[in-house]
């Protein structure tokens, strides 16, 4: 089946500025380390290894979402009560939506229903660079390649027969490209976690539907789901580790939305055709402390960080409650929750 292309130029000729910037169309200068964020859930992230962890908006109370922009230093040491933050003081207000970040860190792109919106860190501002022909972005997110600085979004971009196929965005031009493949068992759906294996080189999928891998040749098709007690439906993060030979797949909610979890699942890719997800082992009073949905994650060597979330059960609009304990970091190589994120070349 072919795909569709579009580009920029001929699709979308008219730019509209958008209801949701909440604090101005430019970027200040990144403000110093007395910043604090809100504690938030749903909040749009994306990741440069080793450097920073990139947040925005997000659900802050049962009724208010925001716009406030950030990200947490990765290139230093830290422990888990005092993470380093900078801000940005603009940004734009959503909840559950995807961004992705080029490799040189020099753009910062996210989708904010049909507008994408560039974020240029050489001259500190926001631009609307181009809109989308999608219903809206609530519970999408993204998988961003950075070889060649690419995002792919999972029921992305509406076909003519209303079904979603995975769209394709250049994080350098904004050029976007949709493949309307669909795998019979991979239905619409949002709340799903979504990361990109470097190893793979491709597009990891868990949600409602299952376990599933998609590369831009092949389309989707099934993902090692052994060892999986609970596939949460909704609400996970799954982020690749050690440099793409694990993956870690945390939190989400569970019994038909009456409750979030606090597991953490490992996969091991390096196990040639014994790939399992093996849960790490904790009490169950730690268990209760970390469960947690919607949170946002990174990764760096083979620590996952985790930021936010929501601890009230079920998923979007049932509440909001800021976990205790806002930032935790995972060794995958010890398989224990650690108290200190230790940055690279640091010990």
């Amino acid at each position: 089946m072919s795909r569709e292309s579009f580009t920029v130029q001929d699709v979308f000729r008219t730019l509209a500025k958008t209801a949701v910037l909440l604090l101005g169309t430019s970027i200040l200068s990144v403000q110093a380390q007395t910043y604090s964020p809100i504690c938030s859930s749903e909040t749009a992230y994306t990741t440069l290894e080793g450097r920073a962890m990139y947040m925005m908006g997000g659900v802050y109370s049962p009724h208010y979402f925001g716009s406030s922009s950030f990200m947490i230093d990765l290139s230093q040491s830290w422990s888990v009560d005092s993470p380093k933050f900078w801000h940005y003081s603009g940004g734009y207000g959503n909840k559950y939506f995807p961004g992705g970040i080029t490799a040189d860190g020099k753009r910062w792109t996210t989708l904010n229903n049909k507008n994408g919106y560039v974020y240029d860190f050489k001259n500190n501002t926001w631009t609307e660079q181009f809109r989308l022909r999608i219903e809206g972005t609530y519970g999408l997110t993204g998988a961003t390649d950075s070889k060649t600085d690419t995002m792919y979004i999972p029921f992305g971009y509406p076909n003519a027969d209303k079904s979603n196929g995975m769209l394709k965005i250049n994080l350098k031009t904004g050029d976007a490209v949709n493949d309307p493949r669909k795998h019979p068992a991979v239905a619409l759906e949002t709340g799903y976690a979504t990361a990109w294996n470097p190893v793979r080189n491709s597009v990891i999928y868990v949600g409602k539907s299952g376990v599933y891998e998609y590369t831009w040749e092949k389309g989707w098709t099934p993902f090692f789901s052994k060892g999986l007690d609970v596939i949460p439906p909704r609400g996970a993060c799954l982020v690749s580790v050690s440099n793409g030979t694990k993956m870690a797949l945390f939190g989400g909610t569970i019994k038909d939305g009456k409750a979030n979890t606090g597991d953490i699942y490992v996969l091991d890719l390096a196990k040639k055709g014994k790939e399992s997800w093996t849960k790490a082992s904790v009490d169950s009073k730690q268990k209760s402390r970390i469960a947690r949905q919607t949170a946002a994650c990174g990764s760096t060597g083979d620590q996952v960080i985790v930021w936010g979330g929501n601890t009230v059960p079920g998923f979007g609009g049932n509440g909001f409650e800021c976990p205790k304990e806002r930032t935790l970091v995972f060794n995958v190589k010890t398989m224990k929750w650690t108290d200190k994120y230790v940055a690279p070349g640091k010990k």
